[in-house]
């Protein structure tokens, strides 16, 4: 399709999920935007590489590169810089680790249905790695297919369970640190042909620093020339990916030695969450949710035609032709074309985003489904309530909105509010009006701790401020049940609101002191003494008596 003086950048008749991030399709020199956070799941590989400098420090220009299939060993040494990417798989046993125990999907008329294992996808190749749990290393494992016979999607009943993981070494550091946790489902259809992989570049020329992962992401269908839809691949099948059912709750349960903690934010609607531990002292999450759609924004524009919005936005930038993925060129420096596909879920970033909603007419290019969720790298919420929930899931931030923050809310200390940015084109591809979704599940130590509330129960008012100030009508809910506390916005509308939660709790009433109880006043014993003959006993009570054949002797 074609908006004026853009380049046509996806084909009317694919389905959102079949989305592929691509040049322009016209070749002339364009920029373009991408935002779209389904790719970050999509076309996962594995790889372990191993980095050395002159100096050992991250930043500097690699003097090595080497693929590792384990560590530590001679070419992979332990004092080496290191990046992984990795899958956690099926879990063929409950013994097993770092997997995907079940998956779950949940009807409207209650009827639960399992989703049974069919073939790992795209399974192992010359990148896989083994793990090092000592080292908090992870194998590199693989995503793997499942079959969902009694819920059928539009294409068949398979669907791509993917949950993928980065992390890193640092020179001379003993331990792997996870930097970003990845799961998603997708409905698929399994298509034969011939493409090429997603895969890491092994090319030292092709990275520019250490800690830098170059790779081809984008499976390229070589039969039928062009990108393919695939959300995962191998040389010779694809994985094509489908609308989801939005009707159904799906549930996935994670054995993970490998932990993860702190926040999550997905593409959920109805989301809950839980966290345990199993008996060999591993990780236990479970997150249940339905389906969002989610709109795309995608587009070029030609150079010498760029909308106002988005020339007046990079005017002072003088690197507007390097930022970014570039197209057209036989090097980074002579790129004809440029995709702004960098602009990360920040606040800082939304001015950029906002001007390229006004270069589309404040509409997005497509939709699609989603189910997903991840975790949030950063944290601005205060450091001693953190402390509080240390090596534990703090809380779930869900969204169907195009753009948002990706981390834990704002905490807005003159208003006392959770302050929540999102932003998104206010019209749908068919001009209807966008209507937003928000879900925030927080542990409720933590709120009680950030709030300084004690147990009594929690209440929460929900303002939404549009970007002029003035404030919209939703829907929301607070609950607090298992731990958590649950609040959910709905329907409301962009381009890009403000979405303020203010927790309150009434203060509990001191309960009256028990008035004291009067000591009993002490009774006196009285001692007697009884005869018989010549024996004498005496006896002791407060009414004492002489036992029979007794009599009480005179004072």
């Amino acid at each position: 399709m074609s908006f004026g003086a853009s380049a046509g950048v996806h084909a009317a008749d694919l389905p959102g999920e079949q989305f592929v991030i691509q040049g322009p399709a016209d070749g002339v020199p364009s920029a373009g935007v991408v935002i779209e956070d389904s790719q970050f799941i999509k076309n996962h590989f594995a790889t372990l590489q191993a980095f050395t400098s002159k100096n050992s420090v991250r930043g500097e220009k690699p003097t090595s590169l080497t693929n590792c299939t384990s560590y530590p060993s001679t070419s992979c040494p332990e004092d080496a810089f290191f990046n992984y990417k990795a899958f956690f798989g099926n879990c063929a046993s409950e013994s097993d680790h770092d997997c995907v125990l079940s998956v779950t999907a949940k009807d409207e008329s209650g009827t639960l249905h399992k989703a049974t294992f069919v073939e790992e996808f795209p399974g192992k190749n010359q990148y896989s790695f083994n793990g090092n749990p000592e080292a908090n290393l992870p194998a590199s494992s693989s995503a793997f297919i499942a079959r969902i016979p009694t819920l059928p999607h539009s294409h068949g009943d398979l669907y791509l369970i993917t949950v993928n993981v980065d992390g890193n070494k640092e020179f001379k550091s003993s331990k792997f640190v996870v930097n970003d946790f990845r799961a998603g489902i997708f409905a698929v259809s399994m298509v034969d042909g011939r493409y090429s992989t997603p895969h890491p570049n092994t090319e030292l020329s092709f990275v520019n620093e250490v800690g830098m992962v170059s790779n081809t992401r984008i499976p390229f269908d070589q039969i039928k020339g062009g990108p393919a839809g695939c959300a995962q691949s191998t040389a010779t099948r694809c994985a094509l990916a489908w609308p989801l059912p939005t009707n159904v709750e799906i549930t996935m349960n994670l054995k993970l030695r490998t932990k993860i903690n702190g926040w999550l934010h997905g593409r959920l609607s109805d989301v809950s969450a839980t966290i345990g531990v199993a008996s060999d002292g591993d990780q236990l999450i479970s997150v249940s949710g339905k389906p969002l759609v989610v709109p795309t924004v995608f587009q070029y524009f030609h150079l010498d035609a760029l909308p106002k919005s988005v020339a007046d936005f990079y005017a002072s930038k003088t690197d507007f032709m390097h930022s970014g993925t570039g197209f057209g060129g036989s090097t980074w420096g002579q790129s004809t074309s440029i995709l702004k596909d960098y602009i990360s879920y920040t606040k800082y970033q939304f001015p950029e985003a906002i001007a390229w909603y006004s270069a589309i007419g404040d509409k997005a290019n497509s939709t699609s489904t989603a189910w997903s969720f991840r975790t949030i790298e950063s944290n601005n919420l205060p450091g001693q309530c953190n402390a509080a929930t240390s090596n534990q899931l703090t809380g779930i931030v869900t969204t169907n909105s195009n753009m948002f923050v990706a981390m834990p809310p704002d905490f807005n200390r003159e208003d006392q509010t959770l302050d929540y940015k999102v932003s998104s084109p206010h019209y749908l591809p068919d001009g209807s009006v966008f209507k937003g979704s928000y879900n925030l599940v927080m542990r409720s130590e933590y709120a009680r701790c950030l709030y300084g509330f004690t147990k009594a129960p929690v209440s929460a008012t929900v303002s939404i401020l549009s970007a002029d100030g003035t404030e919209q009508i939703a829907t929301s809910v607070l609950g607090e049940r298992d731990g958590w506390l649950y609040l959910s916005a709905n329907n409301f509308t962009f381009s890009s609101p403000t979405l303020k939660v203010k927790l309150t709790q009434v203060k509990e009433e001191a309960k009256p002191e028990a008035a004291p109880t009067a000591s009993p006043t002490p009774v006196s014993k009285q001692v007697i003494s009884c005869v018989k003959g010549k024996l004498l006993k005496k006896i002791s009570g407060v009414n004492p008596k002489c036992p029979a054949g007794f009599k009480k002797k005179a004072a």
